[in-house]
């Protein structure tokens, strides 16, 4: 079983859930009516991305992949975001900030999830570390004597 599985399974029934809710909204419209194209889209955005900011927070992956699969996460609550001004006709003066909020909050957890990575940290970097040539020659010395 991958290890990415939790998250394919999670990410898949939000995208069900979200459909069969509207599949439900059109067939039984008086108990369903209210949940329309927006709320589907601000269920499967924000659950979807939800998922993939657990991903890029909890797993173990290089850094760059991991601020890519928070970002995109990001990016989905803040399509969410959208949707929920469609779906509840929330005061056009508090949109931009709310995605100021969320973009701030997906920069924090970014640093707190790659803990001040670098992405491009190589063992170069690292203290004793020889290169190809004096390896070599810390080699034919072993090998002389």
């Amino acid at each position: 079983m991958s290890r990415n599985f939790v998250y394919k399974l999670l990410g898949a029934l939000v995208v069900v859930v979200a459909a069969v809710l509207w599949l439900l909204s059109v067939v039984v419209p008086e108990t369903f009516g209210w949940f329309n194209l927006a709320w589907a889209g601000v269920l499967a955005c924000g659950g979807l991305g939800l998922v993939i900011l657990l991903q890029g927070c909890f797993q173990q992956n290089v850094t760059t992949i991991k601020k890519l699969k928070i970002w995109f996460g990001i990016i989905l609550i803040v399509c969410a975001v959208l949707c929920l001004v469609s779906a509840i006709a929330i005061p056009e003066s508090i949109v931009l900030p709310i995605i100021a909020i969320v973009v701030a909050v997906g920069l924090v957890i970014t640093i707190f999830a790659v803990r001040g990575e670098k992405w491009d940290e190589g063992d170069n970097h690292k203290i004793g570390y020889k290169n190809y040539h004096e390896r070599k020659a810390d080699e034919e010395k072993k090998n002389e004597q």
